[in-house]
């Protein structure tokens, strides 16, 4: 065994540059503490509480040449194209070696689209539904493949209440705090644990730089829309090895429904420490407060999807709820820090640690039924209070080392997460409401908090991966054991009497990839990966863990020196005990099965055109259930195509102008879907015009977004017959920017 030496430094601080090297070892052994210090934390995590999510660490090292690096794989990218990530493997690995289909959303992508959500930054990536449940501020819903994707941030996963993205409060992480956000198709349970079957998507921050800059931007919009933000980061001090970086936004805006809310202010600061080329530490936070007003109104599908016989269409801007009672309002925080110290010149220690916190209050009536007349919904008054303290530590030890002609990459690792959720929660009966005539402020009494829900999940995750590279041959093959403790207790608060559940599910998750690497750039791939999910409900009720398996053949093409990309790949995914929730009701279909092909292009090509484009082609199923209508049925809000293609361009100006002008637009459809369980009817498909233009003078921009300009009414997706929801209007938002 042969031992590989690096001679190219390593920083995880994607934009710090490498400092002296004389510190190197001296810091070792305090970084070892460290370690032990952050177990010891989580260690004192409160024992008597419940619930908790696994964790996971995406990080990254430098090495020279055309290689991966920990710079390359946390950078904002080229234009739209990202050569690098460290989602798949948790080392920095180029995209086009990875046996997985993967989406690099570039911070220049996100600019060009003045995205104001995560969900929003991914509707132009393949097979991914970014907007299942339409005009809602509350939450990030998207689906990848047709499963909810599982949400990380710098390789760490994000708490969500009921395991599941698309829970009515949730983390919902500022995109102008991020550099890229990556999506990673398939189950990535092998490293990362708790994972669905359809993917993976990692949020990238943006890292301290050691060259000072600045940004500082106003925003007006359509429903009222008024926004400013910054962004700067610089040294701390002259020739100094530490490094910051302080962005935040506030936002004051309706939404296109009435009541609606789109109000946020968040604010990030980092601090990144880099003694010598072989250690960076930074620290991290990030505090967040909504308010959503009436977030999301849900209308049924006569009368917006299926005719209702009364030749009436219900308002785009209908709302279920109440101006005096409907309240959303959410404060979520994390604090953590990201460790990479090279213990020798093959041997590199990483820990990821996050603690976050949700605080929230929601009140709100929403439509549960709809009377014979077609016209009058009924209503349910519903109160929650839920808060959710969320733990997670990854350690692990990349070791590279040759065995003849093979090269190794190894990686070897722990991860420890725990969570407590506690909500008050109370329902009951509330006043009707007429579709087309509305009347608000009528008199009701608000839902007393009833029900104590309270959760903990503890979860261990042991992993193991080696990467190998023999010739132009890419293997990985990576395990996990997980070992988890749920813990929960419903208490009726009037009574006192609790209805208590544990469970200890406990899962081994693997995944075989190889790919092959031409020297003209085309690279075949096929993959096998398996994935592991336990089931938190708001309900109390004890549900069977989802477990899944990905079989995925595919093709990449990213010619050295070239700046594209191009993926092709079929798939398909199977998922048992595949949670649903409608209303309140969670329950479990026995299998889905999505068998599909996709094919994504990136490029930033000849005199700055940039684009993305995507298609999708799937067949979603459920192929096994207790249900036997349901049987052969299409899941809900799982579209079977989807197409999309997005293009800017700099145009030249005369030497006179100064500036620089860059136009651009998109076009998306999503195919139709299936509007409940045993597919009843379909919400139609649609398709959107998106467009923007900036102008650009040395330090000042002025851009103008807009979005939908057709001003569609479209619905987007179904659950029920009595719950629909519609999608946003046109928009158009105008946005002026200082640099510096």
């Amino acid at each position: 065994m042969v031992h590989r030496h690096s001679s190219s430094a390593r920083s995880s601080n994607g934009d710090l540059p490498m400092r002296s090297a004389q510190k190197a070892r001296s810091t070792t052994y305090g970084l070892l503490i460290s370690s032990v210090a952050g177990f010891a934390i989580l260690a004192q995590a409160p024992a008597h509480a419940q619930t908790a999510q696994p964790a996971t660490a995406l990080e990254t090292i430098t090495v020279e040449g055309n290689r991966a690096t920990t710079k390359t794989s946390r950078s904002a990218g080229d234009g739209y194209v990202a050569r690098d990530s460290a989602s798949a493997t948790k080392t920095p690995t180029p995209v086009a070696e990875t046996p997985q289909s993967i989406s690099v959303i570039t911070r220049a992508s996100m600019t060009d689209r003045a995205v104001q959500s995560v969900a929003d930054s991914l509707v132009y990536s393949a097979n991914v539904n970014g907007q299942r449940y339409g005009n809602d501020t509350r939450s990030d819903y998207f689906t990848v493949r047709g499963f909810p994707a599982d949400l990380y941030l710098d390789g760490l996963r994000i708490p969500q209440i009921a395991n599941q993205t698309g829970g009515y409060v949730g983390f919902r992480v500022e995109p102008y705090f991020l550099n890229r956000v990556e999506v990673l198709r398939g189950p990535s349970s092998a490293l990362f644990g708790q994972t669905n079957v359809g993917g993976v998507v990692n949020m990238i921050s943006k890292d301290p730089s050691d060259e000072a800059s600045g940004e500082v931007y106003a925003r007006y919009g359509s429903f009222s829309q008024k926004e400013t933000g910054f962004d700067l980061t610089g040294p701390l001090g002259k020739d100094s090895d530490l490094a910051y970086r302080l962005t935040g936004i506030y936002r004051d805006s309706e939404t296109g429904i009435k009541l609606g809310k789109n109000d946020r202010f968040a604010i990030s600061p980092t601090i990144s420490w880099a003694p010598d080329e072989d250690t960076s530490f930074t620290v991290y936070g990030a505090y967040m407060k909504d308010d959503a007003g009436q977030a999301g109104a849900i209308i049924p599908a006569r009368g917006s999807v299926l005719p209702n016989g009364l030749g009436l269409t219900i308002p785009r801007d209908f709302t279920d709820g109440d101006p005096r009672y409907d309240t959303y309002e959410k404060e979520t925080a994390y604090v953590g820090y990201r460790l990479e110290h090279a213990l020798s010149d093959d041997l590199t220690l990483r820990q990821n640690f996050r603690y976050s916190r949700l605080d929230a209050n929601y009140q709100n009536l929403f439509t549960s039924g709809l009377l014979p007349d077609n016209r009058t919904i009924t209503r349910t008054v519903y109160n929650a209070q839920p808060v959710l303290d969320a733990y997670a530590l990854d350690t692990n030890l990349e070791y590279k080392f040759d065995t003849g002609p093979m090269q190794h990459t190894m990686l070897a690792g722990v991860d420890f997460q725990w969570q407590r959720l506690i909500n008050n929660t109370g329902s009951k009966v509330g006043p009707t409401q007429d579709l087309f005539d509305p009347t608000y402020d009528q008199p009701f009494t608000p839902a007393a908090l009833t029900t104590r829900l309270d959760q903990i999940q503890r979860q261990v995750g042991i992993y193991v991966q080696d990467q190998i590279e023999l010739g132009g041959l890419r293997l990985t093959a990576s395990g996990r054991q997980d070992f988890v403790n749920i813990s929960s207790q419903s208490k009726v608060l009037a009574t006192g009497v609790t209805t208590p559940y544990t469970q200890d599910p406990s899962q081994f998750t693997g995944r075989v990839g190889a790919a092959y690497v031409f020297d003209n750039g085309i690279v075949p791939y096929a993959l096998y990966s398996t994935s592991f999910l336990p089931v938190l409900t708001l309900a109390n009720t004890p549900l069977k863990p989802t477990t899944g398996t990905l079989k995925e053949v595919g093709v990449k093409y990213a010619p050295d020196g070239a700046d594209f990309d191009v993926t092709l790949s079929a798939f398909e995914a199977t998922q048992q005990n595949v949670v649903n929730r409608i209303a309140t009701v969670y329950y479990q279909t026995d299998e889905v099965r999505v068998r599909g092909v996709e094919i994504e292009a990136n490029a930033s090509l000849w005199d700055g055109l940039n684009l993305t484009a995507a298609a999708s082609f799937q067949d979603p199923e459920v192929t096994e259930s207790q249900t036997a209508s349901q049987i052969g049925k299409m899941p809900y809000t799982v579209p079977k195509q989807q197409q999309s293609l997005f293009v800017s361009y700099d145009i030249a100006l005369p030497d006179a102008w100064e500036g620089e002008l860059v136009v651009g637009g998109g076009v998306r459809h999503i195919g139709k879907t299936a509007g409940d369980t045993t597919n009843t009817f379909f919400v139609p498909g649609y398709t959107l015009v998106d467009a923007f233009v900036r102008y650009e003078h040395n330090r000042y921009g002025l851009q103008l977004n807009g979005y939908n300009l057709g001003d569609k009414t479209y619905v987007a997706g179904c659950n029920t017959p009595t719950q629909c929801y519609y999608g946003q209007g046109r928009s158009v938002v105008a946005t002026a920017s200082i640099k510096w």
